[in-house]
């Protein structure tokens, strides 16, 4: 390691070391208590299993740094997908890229917000064992969910590529050999209606099936309020103050489990998504000077317009209409995914495991982003997903002493994918064609990855074990664009095509010590590495462009102490990191001449464009004071800050310096505090109290940290009130989300001067639910 980053790490390290010698209250409030399903009171914590090093053992051993939701803990949040555990983990925000109900997780200074398709995720989403390739379907339901842990920092070795900045790791609930149902019907504000049920069913002695579902459907939070009426495509009605990006979707899970032995287990798993929301609105937010503005289309800090009445251009239609995409329509989403894993344990010897799958994922997703009806800029993205992936590992431990995971994987995916834009603002630049003759363009990608690992952990002396870790990783791509051109001009039969193929290949390595300071008391020191592959950008509109990016990498070092008492009434968990970011992939808007029309123009490019360090601490507690009590809190600080990066920051065409750019999806502090109170039993049923406030600085969620586009501030109140009968079989459950009604910008998009196009948190939520079992 440089002097520089020595001295960072140094100067990190003693702060971290500092602020546990003197705290005196943190964080944990995921970690979740006995669930008091036996109708006691919880006198204690949880001990928490993870998996975070690919097999199963106690939180308190793992040296890594990872925060554990047990489905109890989930279902007190009565939330929809995982954005509402945002709140309770370090220095993680979780968030939707602006125009899509697609997934943006930051962590530890590392994010994705685009939503280009040809671009792969810097945070890892591993539903059993299968990774979800795209940020589109990362916002999954979280009904019938077992556990989900969130790891923090890069993961290059045991989970691979594309976990630089940390991994999102779930597991959903097996078949067992018990005849169980549960059904469970809700209703909030905003018209909000849901129905989830899970069956379990004993087929015989050693054969399991499980079935879930969840069905939701509402109005949405936003309200067509705007009446532009400059050129309304017909079919809009302006100002009507409809609900928009109304939610609707399936989603469901069945699952085989077969036992023929009570070492081997073979389990076939099928997944199904149907989302028919409406399609997300956005807001606009566009500053003074903007083209937006001097159009006539003032964002809302001008106007003074709350951000929850906007507009959209509805309108029906396809991507081959001649007139508009289908916005009416919605975004339309379709999942099927089959799975099978295989487990054997031999005796004296380890386990094998076998996990494969394919998931095909269909999207039709026609969206206004301006925030406003006026037909200014109404696109569609038409793409079809297809991932497969096998994967084998042996897990073994040889002796008391010496434990090890080994593993190969292969994992690949095709995208065939189209896009047709029609863009608006264009008639008042005096372009009369800019409504009834789109842009269209096509993109095609192929992806073959091999990887293979393993990790080891040797026990050196009885309390300091020593662990190294190593990856090698392989891939093939291949990538084909049609740019974007008009579709007057492609009737012409002129379409220019740009093809090329890249291979890439890369070793990650994590190693470290673990020492058991005392019974209950773990500290380690790890070194790690991630990687995120390189790639390609499906906005590619010349041949220069169209050529590869290479990849991305990270070093991190941490140092981490986990305590609980023996009683496990009191746990606290703390950790201290560095991590340096090399060759960083950074999107810019540059200017080029367009070769076909010859014309001036713009395109989104895709560089290595600089390195970046972030460095901070994470701290997470729970304690059970009393019987009955839980507490729990978290606190995570962070400073981040780019070493290099050059960049067109103003559209001349000329990379400058702009290190001095904030990095994007990096709050300073994240702070949370929870409280869950069982109430003693009583004849007619037990009470529990739930209550949850945290705290969230302002974030840069674009990279060129554009005005009016920051994730904004804010603390956030929760609760909930939960009754159940005495045998558990039926509960009634009234819960409240952002109770103080904060209203909050969560992410944004500013495009080149021309317009920002922002989403905000929804307002005050409230419900009630209604559950039985059987």
């Amino acid at each position: 390691m440089g002097g520089f980053r020595r001295r960072k790490f140094v100067a990190c390290s003693a702060m971290f070391a500092a602020m546990i010698s003197g705290v005196s209250s943190t964080a944990l409030a995921q970690t979740d208590a006995q669930s008091g399903a036996d109708q006691d009171q919880t006198s204690s914590l949880d001990a928490i299993v993870v998996t975070a090093r690919r097999v199963s053992e106690s939180l308190q051993e793992t040296p890594v740094a990872v925060t554990s939701f047990s489905s109890q803990a989930i279902e007190r949040k009565f939330a929809v997908d995982i954005r509402a555990l945002t709140g309770d983990i370090p220095n993680v925000v979780i968030t939707n890229v602006p125009g899509f109900n697609a997934a943006s997780i930051g962590i530890r200074g590392q994010s994705t917000g685009d939503i280009i398709l040809t671009f792969e995720p810097a945070i890892g989403v591993v539903v059993d064992d299968f990774v979800l390739a795209h940020v589109q379907t990362q916002l999954f339901d979280l009904f019938d969910i077992e556990r989900i842990e969130v790891l923090r920092g890069p993961q290059g070795t045991l989970f691979g590529k594309n976990t630089v900045g940390g991994v999102v790791n779930v597991m959903t609930k097996r078949p067992d050999d018990k005849l169980a149902a549960e059904l469970r019907l809700g209703y909030a504000n905003f018209n909000t209606f849901s129905a989830k049920a899970s069956l379990n069913v004993p087929i015989s002695s050693n054969l399991f099936f499980r079935a879930s579902g969840s069905y939701l459907k509402g109005d949405g939070f936003y309200r067509q309020s705007k009446s532009n009426t400059v050129d309304v495509v017909p079919g809009q009605t302006p100002g009507d103050n409809r609900p928009l990006g109304s939610p609707e979707y399936f989603s469901g899970r069945a699952k085989l489990l077969w036992e023929p032995s009570s070492e081997t287990d073979v389990m076939l798993t099928y997944e199904i998504l149907r989302d028919r929301g409406g399609s997300p609105p956005s807001v606009n937010e566009s500053p003074r000077g903007f083209l937006f503005d001097v159009l006539g289309f003032p964002g809302i800090q001008t106007t003074g317009g709350s951000p929850f009445d906007t507009g959209t251009t509805l309108c029906a239609g396809d991507a081959n209409a001649p007139r508009c995409p289908g916005t009416l329509n919605g975004h339309r989403i379709d999942v099927d995914g089959v799975y099978l894993r295989a487990e054997h344990r031999a005796a004296d010897l380890g386990a094998f495991t076998v996990v494969g799958g394919y998931r095909r994922a269909k999207s039709i997703l026609p969206s206004d982003y301006t925030g406003e009806n006026a037909y200014l800029f109404v696109s569609t993205r038409d793409d079809v997903r297809e991932q497969y992936s096998l994967e084998g590992r042996f897990s073994s431990d040889f002796s008391d002493r010496f434990k090890i995971t080994v593993g190969g994987m292969y994992w690949g995916q095709t995208l065939d994918a189209s896009a047709t834009s029609f863009l608006g603002f264009l008639r008042f630049l005096g372009d009369p064609t800019a409504l009834s003759d789109p842009n269209q363009s096509t993109a095609d990608y192929k992806v073959d990855s091999y990887a293979v690992f393993g990790e080891a952990e040797y026990k050196i002396a009885d309390p300091l074990y020593a662990f190294f870790g190593a990856r090698y990783t392989k891939e093939d791509k291949s990538f084909s664009v049609r740019p974007q051109v008009r579709r007057s001009t492609i009737a012409t039969g002129f379409w220019p095509e740009f093809s090329d193929n890249a291979s890439f290949s890369k070793p990650t390595i994590r190693a470290g010590v673990r020492w058991e300071i005392a019974d209950s008391v773990n500290s380690y020191f790890t070194y790690s590495q991630g990687y995120k592959s390189g790639g390609y950008n499906e906005q590619a509109m010349t041949a220069t462009s169209a050529l590869p990016f290479g990849e991305e990498t990270a070093d991190s070092f941490e140092v981490g102490i986990k305590t609980e008492t023996a009683d496990r009434k009191l746990r606290f968990n703390a950790a201290g990191f560095y991590v340096k970011y090399n060759d960083l992939q950074r999107d810019a808007v540059v200017p080029f001449t367009d070769p076909i029309t010859g014309l001036p123009g713009q395109e989104t490019r895709t560089t290595n464009a600089g390195s970046a360090e972030v460095y901070g601490i994470e701290m997470e507690f729970a304690a059970v004071p009393v019987n009955g009590l839980t507490l729990g809190a978290s606190f995570g600080w962070q400073e981040a800050r780019y070493l290099q990066f050059f960049t067109d920051i103003d559209g001349s065409g000329r990379n400058v310096d702009a290190s001095f750019l904030k990095l994007r999806n990096v709050p300073e502090v994240t702070a949370n505090l929870t409280a869950n109170y069982e109430f003693p039993p009583q004849p007619w049923g037990s009470v529990s109290v739930n209550a949850d406030m945290n705290y969230q600085s302002e974030f840069e969620s674009v990279t060129l940290n554009a005005e009016r586009t920051q994730g904004e501030a804010r603390t956030l109140v929760g609760a909930s009130l939960i009754w159940s009968s005495p045998s558990d079989r039926y509960r009634v459950s009234v819960f409240g989300r952002n109770l103080l009604d904060k209203v909050y910008r969560v992410s944004a998009n500013s495009v080149a001067g021309l317009f920002n196009f922002t989403n905000y948190a929804p307002p005050r939520t409230y419900g009630i639910e209604l559950a039985a079992k059987f």
